[in-house]
Formats: structure tokens, C-alpha cells, sequence
């Protein structure tokens, strides 16, 4: 079992909780954002990312999410925080935040969304949804510390519980 099936083991709060990934990417002082069409938060800034597939390793789906959403490759690969999340249809999740940067700023249009690069200092006064308004101090804090988030969603996909403490995780 590697580090990342033991994480997610170990996370693992019902059944319903899809495994997921996504990744703050950084060119130029600016992080690339998905204007979602479509829930978890339809109508909000989030960075690019999905599904792991079954067999998939992390960060392999990190790159595949991210290069199918934008055309853009992903270099400097950092895991920062894992989030347990639990909540209404679309809000189960164990999902994987990555850092990283990429070579090329010109991206392809998304059929999740819309693209938009958007200056690091500026992050906080955007459209964000509201769970990674509270996140992106934690993942964007330039430290070496991983974290690890429990939230918990309403049925009105209201923040009723979140909770981030530093992570122990071994990379192999």
C-alpha cells in the first residue's frame, strides 16, 4: 500500500467520498483559476483538477486533471494539503491540494469552465469558493508544512465544521 492509499485510508470517513485532486499552479506571480460551470461550486474560482482514477497514482492524476483542463504541463509538483470533506451530493471528497508551477502561460479553453490567470496577492479578493478562501493561507503559506483539513458541508452546502492541522507524510 503506498503513502497515498494509507492517507486515504486513513481519511476515510463514509463511502461516498470521492478521491480527487487539485493544484494551485503558479506562473509569473500568478495562479491559474477554473470559473466552475458546474457543482461543487458552480459559479466560483477553483483551481483545476479531478477525479483519480481507480489505479491511478496522485500525482499522475494531478498532471493528467490538470493538462486535459488547461493544455498546460505541470512542473514542481508539491503536495501541500489533503482535505477529508463530507457534506450533501457533490461535497464528499478526499481530496489531494497541490502547488506547482508551469512552463507556459497559454491555455486551452475548458468545458469545465473558464480559465483565468489571476496575480497571487489578489487571490483572496476573487471570486473564491468559500472553503478555499479559508484554505489558500494554509497552501500558499511558502513553508515546507503539509496540512490536513476536515470540513463538513449543510445540506444548503453551507461550511458547518472545518478544522487544519499540520500533517506527518512520508512521499515515497
Amino acid at each position: 500500500m503506498t503513502q497515498y492509499e494509507k492517507l486515504i485510508t486513513s481519511l476515510r470517513k463514509n463511502e461516498k467520498q470521492k478521491v480527487a485532486t487539485i493544484c494551485y499552479a503558479e506562473n509569473d506571480g500568478k495562479i491559474l483559476f477554473l470559473l466552475r460551470k458546474k457543482e461543487p461550486f458552480s459559479g466560483h474560482l477553483v483551481p483545476p483538477g479531478g477525479h483519480v482514477e481507480e489505479g491511478e497514482d496522485v500525482e499522475s492524476a494531478t498532471k493528467r486533471e490538470f493538462l486535459e483542463e488547461t493544455g498546460l504541463e505541470l512542473v514542481d509538483l508539491k503536495l501541500k494539503m489533503v482535505t477529508s470533506e463530507v457534506g450533501p451530493e457533490h461535497y464528499n471528497w478526499i481530496l489531494f491540494i497541490f502547488v506547482g508551477k508551469t512552463k507556459e502561460t497559454n491555455f486551452v479553453e475548458s468545458e469545465e469552465g473558464s480559465l483565468s490567470w489571476i496575480e497571487k496577492e489578489k487571490i483572496l479578493s476573487e471570486n473564491l469558493s468559500p472553503i478555499d478562501k479559508l484554505l489558500v493561507p494554509y497552501i500558499l503559506d511558502e513553508t515546507d508544512i503539509m496540512w490536513k483539513a476536515e470540513i463538513e458541508y449543510s445540506k444548503e452546502k453551507q461550511i458547518v465544521r472545518w478544522q487544519v492541522e499540520e500533517m506527518q507524510f512520508l512521499q515515497e
